[in-house]
């Protein structure tokens, strides 16, 4: 019965100082993400205040939602509300190999010299 003690009990305590070394190290590697995440939102979020001015008239605040998603292609999907209208919702996904805003929906009327083309931004 001893036998079977000294050689478990090494066992358990190599396992659990394994589980938690790698517990450290994969909240290492989150914190890390989060960050580049967060640089990378705050990035499509003024890149998409500046595509919603530039395209659209009649925008005095853009609020943005504290939500957002990264696609597998490494776009990232920033959304909100204009004016203070809640019912005035927009969406965008921004593109951080080509620094431009690719798809989005904008509850605001067009510029008219933005109708036929996206306007720079």
């Amino acid at each position: 019965m001893k036998k079977y003690i000294i050689i478990l009990l090494p066992a358990i305590i190599i396992i659990t100082l394994g589980g938690i070394y790698m517990k450290h190290q994969y909240d290492e590697k989150q914190e890390k993400i989060t960050t580049a995440e967060l640089e990378l939102f705050e990035k499509a979020k003024k890149r998409m205040t500046n595509y919603i001015n530039a395209n659209y008239e009649g925008i005095d605040k853009i609020e943005f939602s504290e939500k957002y998603e990264i696609d597998p292609m490494g776009g990232i999907n920033a959304e909100g509300y204009l004016n203070g209208n809640k019912e005035k919702g927009f969406w965008g996904i921004y593109d951080k190999s080509n620094d431009t805003i690719t798809s989005s929906y904008v509850d605001a009327k067009e510029k008219p010299e933005c109708e036929d083309k996206v306007c720079e931004y």
